[in-house]
């Protein structure tokens, strides 16, 4: 889990999303505040050589121009809309921050999850190894009994199929451990070529909280929740914004300028001051389109709020749900698993006193290996959703 919050894109992404979002903020606090614009501009006119003569000029004659200016230009009031855009970027930033969290819990599951993959793949390899040594050992002992005639040769052939079937599955096994080993590279960010060993075994403990508190935890956690808030509050906001087209804007306006023949032009200074009230009376339907336009998407992010706030709780009763049926198959399972193991010994033993059928103990072969099998897919359902659970719970990650 280190490595992927470390090494992986997906958190780097958010965090790049976090900082543009601050960017945003800071763009949309300057419309609070003039500006000031300078510029300076050279300019030579020739008005044309009948001009310059009939006053007394050079018929070559050329006026040099310099002018600097000075503007600052401040919107005084624009109908709440530069406050409501203020507004929608600090919402933006807080659902942005949301953002990390969102990918912060899902890179923890998707490390989990690939390393629970990879430890079930490797457990799956040995019990496929197990299940053709088991065979090999088998197949030894019907050749033995085949060879002093006490077998038919039907019984040698038969466990033959048996154990080329167990090495097929044993490939299959081997290559999904490969693949899963590739999977939990690419999560946590090494190469996909490194080769991987992992510790341990799947281990099992009783998951003790009750569905209601999952339940009311995730709606108080989930990062999707808040996001949806604010994408609700922010579209509340674009009303506001639609709506100022209505109303005037008024501008404070300075401007200060210099010119004259001489570079750089910074004589005979001239100021102006005055205020600008703007205000659109007709526009063809324009703002009210707007509006009704901020208005229908307002309804939709309410639905899509209250569409969360269900998909949330429906994922939470689903895993637990998951998890606790998870968690019934590991007992019932592992009672399994000594069943078969036992009935596989007396299947032997009745074949080689003679007594049994080949087909028994292949039978008890093939139920022992699916048992066991049952009993590793339990043990990693459980660990599965139980990380899951984590994740729809919204549990923050440090």
């Amino acid at each position: 889990v280190r490595l992927a919050l470390t090494n992986n894109s997906s958190g780097k992404i958010a965090v790049h999303e976090f900082e543009a979002a601050k960017g945003a903020l800071t763009s949309a606090r300057s419309y609070r505040w003039g500006t000031i614009s300078v510029s300076h501009k050279d300019s030579w006119t020739w008005n044309g050589e009948s001009y310059n003569k009939r006053y007394g000029y050079d018929p070559n004659y050329v006026v040099d121009s310099f002018t600097n200016s000075a503007t600052l230009n401040w919107t005084l009031w624009s109908g709440n809309k530069v406050e409501s855009q203020v507004s929608q970027a600090k919402l933006a930033l807080d659902s942005s921050q949301w953002g990390i969290a969102k990918a912060r819990q899902q890179l923890k599951y998707d490390a989990t999850d690939a390393y629970f993959k990879f430890m079930a793949a490797r457990d799956n390899v040995k019990l496929s190894q197990e299940s053709v040594e088991r065979l090999e050992r088998y197949l030894q002992d019907v050749k033995l009994q085949f060879d002093v005639g006490v077998v038919a040769k039907v019984d040698v052939l038969r466990s033959e199929v048996e154990l080329a079937k167990a090495k097929q599955s044993l490939i299959e096994a081997q290559n999904t451990y490969d693949v899963t080993m590739a999977s939990l590279n690419n999560v946590i960010g090494y190469p996909l070529t490194t080769v991987l060993d992992v510790k341990g075994d799947l281990s099992y403990s009783r998951y003790e909280k009750e569905l209601a508190f999952c339940i009311d935890t995730a709606l108080r956690q989930r990062p999707e929740i808040s996001q949806m808030t604010d994408s609700a509050k922010s579209a509340q906001e674009a009303i506001t914004i639609a709506k100022a087209g209505y109303l005037p804007t008024v501008s404070a306006v300075y401007q200060a300028g210099w010119g004259d023949s001489s570079f750089p032009g910074g004589n005979n200074y001239n100021w102006t001051a005055y205020l600008l009230t703007s205000w659109t009376i007709f526009d063809s339907g324009l703002t009210a389109g707007k509006v009704k336009q901020a208005v229908e998407g307002y309804k939709k992010a309410q639905e899509q709020l209250k569409q969360t706030v269900d998909s949330v709780q429906l994922d939470v009763r689903q895993t637990y749900l998951s998890l606790k049926s998870a968690e019934q198959s590991i007992a019932t399972s592992s009672s399994a698993v000594g069943l078969a193991e036992e009935d596989y010994k007396i299947k032997v033993i009745r074949y080689q006193a003679g007594v049994g059928t080949n087909l028994d103990v292949l039978d008890a072969q093939v139920a022992l290996t699916t048992a066991k099998n049952n009993y590793l897919q339990a043990m990693y359902n459980y660990n599965n959703y139980r990380a899951k659970l984590d994740k729809v719970m919204g549990a923050p990650v440090n």
